[in-house]
Order: C-alpha cells, then sequence, then structure tokens
C-alpha cells in the first residue's frame, strides 16, 4: 500500500488507461515499465519479480482484520484456506475472466467444479447493445468439499422464504470456510453498517445532572429537561471540528455526547433542516429520544 497526495501524478503514469478516470478507480493490470515508473516516483519498496502485478484503489473491505475473499478467491482455495467459491457473471460471456487460472486446478484434480446458469425470464439489452441472456455461477470446492455447493443452494433458497438475515450471514461464511471468531467479527459490523444506513450522527453538550440521567437510563435516551437543546448534526463522526468544540463552550456544559438517530425523521423534527446547528424546545425531547437508534455515546468531558 502507498499514499499518493496528488492523483493526476499516478494517472500520468497509466496513461491512456486512467483518461477517464479521475478517481482512480478501476483495476489497472501494469506493464514492467509502469510498475519500475511507479515504484520509483512513490519510492515503493517492491519487487514483482516477473509477476503480474495490478494496482487497485483501496477499499474498506480491506481494513477487515483478516483476509476476505474477494479478489483472492483462488489463492485461498489452494491453500486450504477457503472452502468454497462462487465466481458470477452474466452470459454470454460463458465464462469468468479468471476461468482459465481455475481451470488449471481442476484439471489437476485439485479443485471441484460445477457451473450452474440462471436465465431470466427474457433476455434484455445492455446500453453498448450486448444481449443478456441470464447469470453463470461458477462453483468451486477442494476435493471432497463438494457437499458445500449443495449446502449452499439450500440456504440460498430458504433464504427467499423469509428474508436474508444474520443466521444465513453466518451460514454463508462457515460454507465458505471462514473461522468463528471472523464471522463473529463480520456480523458485528455487518450490524454496525445497517445501524448506520439512512441515520446521522447528533452531537449535544450536557451537564453534570444531564449526563447522570443518560447513565440510569441506559445510554439509550436522553433525560428530561426545561431547557432548549442546541444540537450539531455530523455524517463523518468527527468530534475534533470548531463547530463542535463550541457547543462545549455553553455555560454549564460538563460533557459532549453523540447519539444515532434516523435522518429523515430526524430532518422533518428540526426547524433548520440545511443547518447543521439547530435547536429544539423541551417539549420535543420525547420525538428526540423515539429516533436515537443506538447507545448515546460519551465523546469528550471537561
Amino acid at each position: 500500500m502507498f499514499l499518493v497526495e496528488h492523483p493526476e501524478e499516478l494517472r500520468a503514469l497509466l496513461g491512456e488507461a486512467a483518461e477517464n478516470d479521475p478517481n482512480l478507480e478501476h483495476f489497472y493490470t501494469l506493464e514492467p515499465g509502469e510498475v519500475v515508473a511507479i515504484t520509483d516516483r512513490f519510492g515503493i519498496g517492491f519487487d514483482p519479480r516477473g509477476s503480474e502485478t495490478c494496482l487497485c484503489r483501496w477499499a474498506q473491505i480491506r481494513e477487515v482484520p483478516y483476509l476476505v475473499h474477494t479478489g483472492y478467491e483462488l489463492a485461498l482455495l489452494l491453500d486450504g484456506r477457503k472452502k468454497l467459491a462462487r465466481m458470477y457473471l452474466e452470459y454470454p460471456p460463458e465464462r469468468h475472466p479468471d476461468e482459465h487460472r481455475f481451470d488449471r486446478y481442476v484439471a489437476r484434480g485439485l479443485l471441484h467444479k460445477e457451473v450452474e446458469l440462471e436465465p431470466f425470464d427474457r433476455p434484455y439489452r445492455t446500453g453498448n447493445g450486448r444481449v443478456v441472456e441470464g447469470i453463470r455461477v461458477a462453483y468451486y470446492t477442494p476435493k471432497s468439499e463438494e457437499w458445500r455447493i449443495r449446502a449452499w443452494k439450500l440456504v440460498s433458497k430458504a433464504s427467499t422464504r423469509g428474508g436474508w438475515n444474520d443466521t444465513f450471514e453466518r451460514l454463508e461464511g462457515m460454507l465458505y470456510g471462514y473461522e468463528d471468531w471472523q464471522n463473529d467479527w463480520w456480523i458485528t459490523d455487518l450490524r454496525k453498517r445497517r445501524l448506520q444506513f439512512g441515520t446521522l450522527l447528533v452531537y449535544l453538550a450536557v451537564t453534570a445532572e444531564e449526563l447522570a440521567g443518560i447513565e440510569n437510563a441506559g445510554y439509550r435516551a436522553l433525560p428530561p429537561t426545561t431547557r432548549t437543546l442546541k444540537l450539531l448534526t455530523s455524517f463523518d463522526g468527527n468530534a475534533e471540528d470548531e463547530a463542535t468544540q463550541n457547543l462545549m463552550g455553553a455555560a454549564g456544559a460538563a460533557s459532549l455526547v453523540r447519539f444515532r438517530v434516523k435522518a429523515r425523521l430526524f430532518f422533518d423534527l428540526v426547524p433548520e433542516k440545511q443547518e447543521r446547528l439547530n435547536v429544539l424546545p423541551p417539549g420535543r425531547l420525547k420525538d428526540l429520544n423515539r429516533l436515537i437508534v443506538d447507545d448515546i455515546e460519551v465523546v469528550a468531558c471537561r
């Protein structure tokens, strides 16, 4: 991994391939000369030793504390750390881009392969004129692990009855071969991501007495008050900016707390939807408490 402060410098080294990719969101397979130019320009201690080299933007999924299979399916299958892979793509074409790599190990008897076609009710034509008939799924497992394909199909079928849930998510992870602690981490993080969808953070400076009331409510509600509340919204969770620090300058403020609320309903509640700072009369506190979707967090104290 390396940091690029001026993306246009990297785009220049990638040449025509990056002309229409200002944010460098595409996936690039590099020529040997490009590898040398990039490592020299950015001072990277990297030698591919003749191996194919690819460049892609850092993705949030790489912040997971273990190697997620996406992009590493074949290597993890061969290493025994992954027990199932599903490579799916619209057809035609009749093969996924890396199929020739997988097929080498299928031919050697190291991997088992099954292909399934899922045709659409009717073909459709894409914007570039290509006709798509359905989805083609190529399944791979190590030899003797073929049962995982049948198990996955049962899980997938069962989920259509009542919808996908955390139990199905765990079963999928187990079939892929992830360890229990990895599945635990993934599901906990997945719940956080679901929680954050459609929500925003709100900051509020509270007195010592109000903080005690929050503690008594199990950090799930704000206590009754007779004062007007000054609420500051944020989408990035940065408690260090000037606006949040100004809240702590109010008379009697002892702590800064933040909590997550349902965004659309919150904007219906406050008078100035376009402003970060809003005032809420004490009579609307009960309405605000109904919008809190997670524990109230103390982020700063005097």
